[in-house]
């Protein structure tokens, strides 16, 4: 009985964070997120605590104060806070539109996924204006 409660309990818990998908306008998405970038996925490290962690090469920042390497947790699916299933391939330039969370490993910041995209794949670029390169 225990284990069914518990059962229960955890799959309502992710229930709650899958995403019904609402691409909002670019400059709306900007205004919610704390970071907005263009990046390549340059490679992936392991976080010590049971994820992979991309780490883009950015090269076009609309919001935020970033370097040209970042770091985001590589969490991929339904999640609201996870990317899209083939975004995360090595080489991938994608528009990332991103916002932090703290959890016991740290601050991470994860992606608005209904924003997120390739950038091959997406006209919210023109939408964004020039942006700057990283510092």
């Amino acid at each position: 009985m225990i284990l069914r409660m518990a059962l229960a309990l955890a799959l309502s818990a992710i229930a709650l964070l899958a995403c019904d998908c609402v691409e909002l306008p670019a400059k709306e998405a900007r205004h919610d997120s704390a970071v907005v970038f263009r990046g390549t996925i340059k490679s992936f490290r392991d976080s010590g605590v049971g994820y992979r962690i991309a780490i883009f090469q950015v090269d076009r920042v609309w919001k935020g104060r970033l370097t040209r390497e970042f770091e985001m947790p590589a969490l991929e699916g339904d999640l609201c806070i996870a990317f899209l299933p083939r975004q995360l391939e090595i080489g991938n330039e994608l528009i990332v539109y991103a916002s932090p969370l703290s959890g016991k490993d740290g601050i991470n910041y994860f992606p608005m996924q209904c924003n997120t995209a390739l950038a091959r794949n997406t006209l919210s670029i023109r939408d964004l204006g020039r942006g700057h390169r990283p510092h």
